[in-house]
This record gives C-alpha cells, structure tokens and sequence, in this order.
C-alpha cells in the first residue's frame, strides 16, 4: 500500500502564499496593483577597491560645477561618485599631497571654493591643488571636528567639547563654552546656516538648542529651547529645503523656522506601530520628508507616511538606514550596514535641486539665495582610482504584492512558523 503524502509546513505556506496572492490580485482593480504613476529606482553600491570604500557616511555634499556629482565623506577615505566611483585615502608621506586621516567627519566648501575636510585631529583645506593642514590648538581648542558650516564669506567649526570656532578674514576666533553671551553649552553636534533668517541654529549634545542671529561682532549665542524643553532635546538639525530647520532625535521631529517657531511634525508612533528609532532625515524638493530609520526609510508627506522602504523595496539586505541625504539630481542617498544606495522619484528625476553648496544648506527653487561672493574660482579635487559601475533595482510604486508577502512572513513568525518564502 502507498503511504499517504502528507504536506509539510514550508510547502503548506507556499500554497497558502499562492492562494492568498491569486486572491488578492484578483480582488483588488488595476489601479490598487500599479498604485500611483510614479515609479522610483533604487540604485545599490557594495563597498568594494573600485566602489565605496564604506557604508559609514559621515556628510555627502554636490561637487562645484557639476551637474550631479557629488563628494562624501567616509569612514575610508572622501569618495567621489560621477557615475563611478573614485577614492582619496591618506598619505602618510606628504600630508600636503593627501588626507590627513581616512575617518572624515565633515567637508564644506568655503566662498572660494577650497574645500575643508574635518578630521578626529584636526582640517585640512584643499585648494584643487594642495593640502593645507591645521591641527595646531593654537587655532582649534579641541582637535576633533563635529561639524564645519559656512556663512558667507565666514567658516564655522564646531570642535569636541570646546564650544565654536570663526574663521573670518584670514583671523580665528573661539567662542568660549559659558562665556559672557557666548555658547552656553561645550558641544555641538551640527550646526545650520538658514538662509531665510541669515541665522546659523545649533543643536548640541544635552545643552539645547542655540542659534546666532548676526555674524556681526560682537556675536550673541541665544537660547531658544533650553535642555530641559520639550524641543531642546532635540540633538540633531537637517535643512528643510522649503525654508527653515528640522530638529531631530530617535523618536520626535519638529520643525524651527523664525516666523513660526517650533512646530511638531511627527513622532516615531506616527511611522510604524513598532516605534522605529530615527537616525537620520532629509527634507525633499516637493515637501516630502524622508527619514532613515531602524526599519527601512520612512517618506512623510501631507501628515501620512507616503510609502515605505526596506529590504523587501530593495534597500538591500538590510532594513537598518543609518544615514540619508539628498544630491542636486534629487537622489536620495541612504547607507545601512551592508550598501550604500540611492532611490529615486521619476517625478522628480528632471527637476534638479538648487543646493547652496552643502546638502544641509538648500535653498528653494522658486528664490535661490546665493551671496555673489559664493561663486567658486578654484577646481575641487580630481580623486583617484578607478570606480564601479552600479547596480540597480526598479521598485513598483506601492510594491503591493511585496506588502503582502512581508504581512504573511510576519504573521507566520508570530504564531512559530518560519515562512521559507
């Protein structure tokens, strides 16, 4: 006699998974299945010798005089990406001929084009030609670089747990920690120059939130949300491409303009009802918010999360954003643990993003405001090796079918089942 055939838990599942799938496919009009008319990409990057060298990225800013290109500042190196990648690492024999270092913490670009890279001991400034290095306390009182921000013709650094230094005219100045009208706190974490206020804001590590209004001697340090404010802990900013500031941490977002003052945006709760932690954000050219997330990146818009991406969208194998940026290509650079990528919007894809040179500084399309003096003489760096071509991911706009697979995975693992699937 035949023994009887009996099925078995992962073949049970893919039936299940192929009836569920027939059924919804066939209970839902044409539009449910194609969603809106916008598709997006996802392009990913596995850090390798001939592509990015990390998935660490500590700041991403648009190359002078380009048409998308664009420098970051890595773990391993500054890399620049035109369509394939290059990368600069240190040079221990001549530091006036490479980096100082291979962990960059921040890079900006000063009014004349030289572009400033900040290390854990000290900046080097980069004239398209060669490296000038500052790593005396004669000019930082703290050696490592959180943070480097223009204004104007002025550059801005915000060093270790020594308040703030100016560079302005060929002369530094340090803002001393809890001097009279100076920085009431030790460390920055980021700071922003607001070209509708002609404000720099400050967010700090547990000391509130600051902002100076005049660049005028003598500069005024205000508080505008003490540490124990509701919005002074708020630990990092990111540029809101319509006009102010976004104030962040891993679980509230508001936003600071100096019309409207602080007005909440969002809590974690709002994303997923796992309470995903925020790492990061960047505002977008069309109102949307993007936010790098432990489950994936978040697209806030209208007051509802407008779509959802992780692994399951094609952000790798990995849902865990770190980082998030956007380039003047309106591409939204993101990094988790294993890749670097970008997506991006084919609605947007034409419309390039007017960026004021830093990505935490853009301005609006509609009324750039760009300073004459900002306009660059000198090259930036032409990096070295060869680089990567990419590759790439097309992603459905709602990925419905891929929504409904993750649904099952998830309820399967709840009740003990592991979905193979």
């Amino acid at each position: 006699m035949e023994r009887p055939a009996y099925c078995n838990s992962a073949s049970c599942i893919r039936l299940t998974v192929f009836f569920v799938l027939v059924s919804a496919i066939a209970g839902f009009p044409a539009a449910a299945a194609t969603g809106t008319n916008d598709p997006y990409t996802i392009t990913l990057f596995i850090p390798a010798r001939d592509s990015i060298p990390a998935t660490q990225i500590m700041d991403l800013i648009n190359e002078y005089n380009s048409s998308g290109n664009i420098l970051i500042a890595t773990s391993y190196g500054l890399s620049r990406y035109d369509g394939t990648w290059t990368t600069r690492h240190m040079t221990l024999s001549n530091l006036s001929e490479g980096l100082l270092d291979d962990f960059i913490t921040s890079i900006e670009y000063d009014s004349k084009g030289n572009l400033w890279i900040g290390y854990s001991e000290g900046i080097q400034i980069y004239n398209g030609v060669y490296y000038t290095t500052l790593r005396d306390q004669e000019f930082f009182k703290s050696l490592r670089i959180n943070d480097i921000q223009r204004w104007h013709n002025e550059m801005w650094i915000a060093t270790g747990n020594a308040g703030l230094h100016r560079y302005r005219d060929g002369n530094w100045t340090w803002f001393q920690p809890f001097s009279p009208g100076g920085p009431g706190f030790y460390e920055a974490n980021a700071m922003i120059w607001d070209h509708d206020a002609n404000a720099t804001l400050i967010a700090t590590a547990g000391e509130g939130i600051w902002m100076i209004r005049s660049q005028d001697d003598p500069v005024i340090f205000e508080c505008i949300a003490s540490r124990d404010s509701t919005y002074g802990l708020l630990d990092e900013l990111k540029k809101d491409h319509s006009g102010g500031v976004y104030f962040f941490n891993d679980s509230v977002v508001a936003h600071y303009s100096t019309d409207e003052g602080f007005v909440p945006v969002l809590v974690n709760s709002d994303l997923a009802v796992t309470d995903p932690p925020i790492n990061d954000l960047v505002s977008g050219p069309d109102g949307k918010l993007y936010l790098a997330t432990d489950n994936g990146i978040y697209i806030w818009e209208d007051g509802r999360v407008f779509r959802h991406l992780s692994r399951f969208e094609g952000i790798g194998t990995n849902s865990i954003a770190h980082s998030i940026n956007i380039d003047r290509m309106n591409r939204i650079w993101f990094s988790t643990p294993v890749n670097i990528g970008y997506y991006l919007d084919q609605s947007n894809a034409g419309t390039p993003l007017d960026v004021q040179i830093a990505i935490t500084a853009t301005t609006s399309t509609a009324a750039p405001v760009i300073p004459a003096e900002t306009i660059y003489q000198r090259a930036v760096p032409t990096l070295r090796e060869e680089g990567a071509s990419p590759s790439a991911t097309k992603g459905a706009p709602d990925n419905f079918l891929d929504g409904i697979i993750q649904t099952l995975r998830e309820f399967f693992s709840g009740i003990g089942l592991k979905p193979r699937f």
